[in-house]
């Protein structure tokens, strides 16, 4: 009863200024993001290969949406319709378009807005998932490390891709799950947090993986009850009811059942053939190779992905001890960053100090996160899925370093809060008074469900 006292307590809004408060953290983080915008001049996207960069293959979807073509032709050629990417970005990219022209600069300084708008307000969720497991004093301090860290600045105001607006989505998904498992008034709430979900998987569909989880973490603190029952199959249902549209659109297009998006074959065929070393090979890829590109335009989307299929199954067929190895480095360069030529003016080879900079953050959340677990905090176990189970796909595809960006605002959130902690131990010096060894300083106990 005291417990419940207690968190009642906490639970009561308290009035502050606005200096103070997590909007103006928001609102730094926007300001800051759009000054790297218009100062790094990052909206003057390189016009090389007919500005390929300027969204890779959701640009080229959407300049095909903008000029009158439809959603299709993810590569340089014309080859009709696709199911490249899922639907949701490339949409809002054409409108942009639309709005402010193809491949502009206009166009460009609009997306990376967009982009940065919703990285600003992922301090917001990051603050709401702090504030339920570990207290205001670590959400605020998590809240300004993900608006003025730099690292996590640059994929809003440098990339044009879904990878802001997901991790916003996602983080805001696992801010609603922790809410529902404490307080859950009616069906709407299963119907709103489905809604979500649906948005997800048409936004980066490799993100549905959490869902079951989050589901289950919902039920295991609400209790297996007749109506909690039924409000996770509402919600599963309101997910097929969002996301069935566009399923039925690429049957009708296609003539057989897609979900979402048709381009895992390709993803796993590059990552995994006789010419690879557990890293993708860029002549694969249509939008590196011309020859490949022919092909896919020969082909057609749906035939080139089928023998890409063939060719990954045959791959792994007989070299399964090589794909074993491959996954295991490819495990080791999510977390660690994969290799890249990264060599300064000087002359100096900065690779070594890349993978040691990405391995420090992944073992310092590592380590946040056991120690989550160990004091038994609320949620932790809805944490341990982020990290371990989020991963398990792009352990079987290239591991570029943006495939982890979702899960960045808890591995921030863990970092800070094994800090926070580290910041309650005092040290007893050999000569000091008190004598030799550690003592921590009292702080409240922790709630008893993980």
């Amino acid at each position: 009863m005291a417990d419940r006292d207690e968190k009642n307590l906490q639970a009561v809004p308290v009035r502050q200024s606005f200096w103070h408060s997590v909007a103006f953290i928001v609102l730094t983080a926007f300001l800051l993001r759009l000054a790297v915008i218009t100062i790094g001049h990052t909206y003057r996207i390189t016009p090389r290969r007919d500005h390929f960069q300027f969204g890779w293959e959701m640009g080229r979807i959407a300049r095909s949406i903008a000029t009158g073509r439809g959603f299709g032709s993810p590569t340089d050629l014309d080859t009709g319709p696709s199911a490249w990417a899922p639907p949701v970005y490339p949409y809002i990219l054409a409108g942009v378009f639309k709005l402010f022209g193809v491949y502009t600069a206009a166009s460009a300084f609009v997306i990376l807005t967009f982009n940065s708008f919703f990285a600003a307000l992922t301090c917001l969720t990051i603050y709401g998932i702090a504030q339920r497991m570990y207290g205001s004093a670590v959400a605020l301090a998590a809240a300004w490390t993900w608006a003025v860290f730099p690292y996590v600045i640059y994929w809003p105001v440098r990339v044009v891709w879904e990878t802001s607006f997901t991790t916003f989505l996602l983080s805001l998904a696992l801010f609603l799950t922790l809410r529902m498992g404490d307080t859950l008034r009616n069906h709407r709430s299963w119907i709103l947090f489905g809604a979500l979900w649906g948005l997800i998987v048409l936004t980066n569909t490799a993100l549905v993986s959490m869902l079951p989880f989050c589901l289950l973490w919902i039920l295991y603190r609400r209790g297996l009850a007749r109506k909690q029952v039924l409000g996770a199959v509402l919600s599963v249902l309101t997910v097929v009811v969002v996301v069935s549209p566009w399923i039925v659109r690429n049957y009708v297009v296609f003539g057989k059942f897609i979900f979402v998006r048709d381009n895992l074959p390709l993803e796993l065929h590059m990552a995994n053939n006789q010419d690879s070393s557990g890293l993708w090979t860029r002549n694969e890829h249509p939008g590196n190779d011309d020859a490949a590109m022919r092909e896919f335009q020969r082909l057609g989307e749906i035939h080139f992905m089928e023998t890409k299929q063939d060719e990954f199954q045959e791959f792994v067929r007989k070299h399964p001890g090589e794909f074993v190895w491959f996954t295991v480095k490819r495990a080791f360069y999510f977390w660690a960053a994969p290799p890249s030529l990264t060599i300064t003016s000087n002359g100096y080879d900065l690779e070594f100090a890349r993978h040691t900079g990405f391995l420090l953050g992944t073992v310092l959340a590592f380590a946040g996160l056991w120690l989550t677990v160990r004091k038994r905090i609320c949620g932790a176990l809805l944490l341990a899925c982020f990290l371990l189970v989020y991963p398990l796909p792009y352990y079987m595809v290239q591991p570029f370093p943006r495939y982890k960006a979702p899960i960045e605002p808890e591995m921030i959130l863990l970092i800070v809060y094994l800090f926070w902690e580290a910041k309650q131990i005092n040290l007893r010096f050999p000569f000091g008074k008190e004598g030799p060894g550690l003592a921590k300083t009292a702080r409240p106990g922790a709630p008893a469900s993980i």
